[in-house]
């Protein structure tokens, strides 16, 4: 394992932790929360897949929003939906706000004096918005979520 990522423990961990996801959700999650690798932050984040996600859904990204609460929420885009969560002690990754993608409208990374947000237009209901900390990964979910509203298709689809 040393040989293919090196003193990188929390790579080597994720790696695992993929091979041994057992359903589309839980697999789709982690590869997507390895792409925040370069970020600097911690969940506890284990039961998410199964508290937030239905066993065949795709997650095809996810951006880390700024510290709130002793946590960082999460924002996931999947194949279905929007979902803004959030691991609170007295429930467990609870869902904030979601909408399905055919609600939203489209996506955008603002900056602010410290961090930004990132905020994700519905079209009939108030939108949904994530506080950021970093501004390069948010925006490539914002990016994401704008080809999948103007019918480009996710990263997975081609």
């Amino acid at each position: 394992m040393r040989e293919q990522h090196g003193d990188d423990f929390k790579a080597a961990m994720t790696q695992m932790h993929i091979g041994s996801s057992t359903t589309r959700a839980e697999r789709t999650y982690r590869e997507a929360m390895a792409r925040n690798s370069s970020q600097r932050f911690s969940n506890n984040d284990l039961i998410l897949p199964e508290k937030v996600l239905h066993p065949d859904e795709t997650v095809l990204d996810v951006a880390v929003g700024g510290l709130s609460s002793d946590t960082f929420p999460l924002l996931l885009v999947t194949d279905r939906r929007v979902i803004l969560t959030r691991d609170q002690p007295w429930r467990r990754w609870r869902i904030l706000r979601e909408a399905p993608v055919a609600e939203v409208a489209s996506a955008e990374v603002e900056p602010r004096l410290l961090g930004g947000r990132l905020r994700v237009r519905l079209r009939q209901d108030k939108d949904i918005m994530l506080k950021l900390g970093s501004l390069q990964r948010p925006e490539e979910v914002a990016a994401l979520i704008r080809r999948l509203v103007s019918g480009g298709g996710s990263p997975q689809q081609g």
